[in-house]
């Protein structure tokens, strides 16, 4: 080979390798951008899924929706008519109170006959009856109780008289704590706008700090209370549980709920986690619980642990939304699911005998059952996940067949919360950990004396009464 055709062949190898090179360096490019793209679009998708969040299909609250969101309602059958009462319905009017009982009753009688002019007189023993009923003015009551200082004649000592013990050293009495009390759990005002309250309703000036201190004594007062709605708590067989975002002195923080058997105890943690759930619960509970499937609840056993359907329907929608082959997951357990529910209400009114709902509960079983199997292997990832954990945890769908007393939903803890959370978006939460302590007695003492079918005001009188007099507070829950 010549020289002048070596050159020309080393120089087209030289040429080659070069353009190898470059390739090698355009294909690692591309397979980089590819997998840049590719994170980008699970990213977009991510987000588009974000975006289509609402409370129909996860568990965002209702007041997160945007007014553009259509509530997804069960389909029911139009009936025609126009909304309010229907034509021949019973006349529903205020019920008038006796006669002797009224602070007065003025007589209207016409003077003379509207058809001749003669004068008339008499009473019509079956007059028509209207009462109108209003509010009277109302000022503090002010007692004023004049301490004395008195000099012996005989031997010169000075002795000075002493408040009874029954006498709140404070410049308020009980009627006024229990109604600061009351206006912070039931109305969930501010201190502030308690104190304005007080100003337009009763004529009474109060700073915006004593209102702090009243919500301490009320605090005090209640504290007996509370602890009588912990412990029944405690001692329930089935409680519900759930939690919402709080902020205490700027920080993070959680308000918590238990439903228990006939008491409600709420409570401001500092964590949303396990740590926090044995503290409401105590260490020796053994109840069951149903709840919302948060981690925090994880570790309770299948058997005592009831999954919330308001949310599983809620996760079934998000499947269909999603389409394909998770979709039709998703139609199936989702119509079971109401079905299920369904026949579950019917029972609970007595339409149906347990022999008629076992048959449904079985048949709709195995589908749920069949559809989380199927859905395992739909090929949609988060579809995928939640048959799979289902799957895994499918004893606690059904708690609520097996034990009475167990709702299949998780309602009951949910619309105890419904009030802390109006309270937190009112109030921007708690200053301190004193100020949560407080919140959380007073809202447990109200929440628990509406499920008892007591009027709150009477009871934080009378346990407020019973706090300045120094005697036992007042029985909250009867016994068993």
């Amino acid at each position: 080979m010549t020289p002048a055709v070596r050159g020309f062949v080393d120089s087209l190898l030289a040429t080659i390798a070069a353009q190898q090179a470059t390739i090698a360096a355009q294909q690692a490019t591309i397979a980089a951008q590819q997998a840049t793209i590719d994170r980008l679009q699970r990213r977009i998708d991510e987000l588009e899924r974000r975006l289509g969040m609402n409370s129909g299909n996860s568990s965002r609250p209702p007041s997160t929706d945007g007014p553009e969101q259509t509530p997804v309602k069960a389909a029911k059958p139009v009936s025609g008519r126009k909304r309010g009462g229907q034509p021949g319905h019973a006349k529903h009017s205020r019920r008038l109170i006796p006669t002797a009982e009224c602070a007065d009753v003025q007589h209207h009688r016409p003077h003379a006959c509207s058809d001749c002019g003669a004068r008339l007189r008499g009473d019509d023993p079956h007059p028509q009856r209207h009462q109108v009923t209003d509010l009277p003015p109302i000022q503090p009551i002010v007692v004023e109780h004049q301490v004395h200082t008195l000099t012996c004649h005989r031997c010169g000592c000075r002795c000075a008289g002493a408040l009874p013990a029954t006498v709140p050293r404070g410049a308020f009495g009980p009627r006024v704590v229990a109604t600061v009390t009351l206006l912070t759990g039931l109305g969930r005002l501010s201190q502030r706008l308690i104190a304005q309250t007080l100003r337009d309703l009763f004529q009474l000036d109060i700073s915006d700090g004593q209102i702090s201190r009243l919500q301490r004594i009320g605090r005090t007062a209640l504290q007996a209370a509370h602890e009588d709605i912990t412990a029944d708590v405690r001692s329930s067989a089935a409680v519900n549980v759930d939690e919402t975002g709080w902020r205490q002195d700027g920080r993070r923080a959680w308000m918590w709920t238990v439903v228990g058997r006939r008491a409600t105890l709420l409570a401001i943690q500092p964590q949303r986690s396990r740590r926090a759930l044995r503290a409401l619960l105590g260490e020796a509970f053994g109840g069951l619980v149903g709840s919302d499937r948060y981690s925090a609840y994880s570790h309770l056993e299948d058997e005592r642990h009831q999954f919330c359907w308001a949310h599983l329907l809620r996760d079934f929608q998000a499947m269909i939304d999603r389409g394909g082959a998770a979709g039709k997951v998703g139609t199936v357990l989702k119509a079971s699911g109401q079905e299920l529910i369904h026949h579950w209400n019917r029972l609970q009114r007595e339409e149906i005998v347990r022999a008629t709902f076992e048959v449904h509960y079985r048949r709709l079983r195995g589908d749920i059952l069949d559809a989380l199997e199927q859905g395992t292997s739909c090929g949609e990832a988060k579809t995928a996940e939640t048959c799979r954990r289902l799957l895994n945890e499918c004893y606690s769908l059904f708690v609520f067949v097996h034990h009475a007393g167990v709702s299949p939903t998780n309602n009951a803890a949910e619309r105890a919360l419904r009030k802390s959370v109006i309270y937190r978006k009112l109030s921007f939460g708690t200053e301190s950990k004193s100020g949560s302590l407080t919140l959380s007695v007073i809202l447990s003492v109200i929440e628990t004396c509406r499920r008892l079918g007591r009027d709150a005001l009477s009871y934080l009188h009378s346990a407020v009464k019973a706090h300045f007099h120094h005697q036992p507070t007042p029985k909250l829950i009867p016994p068993p």
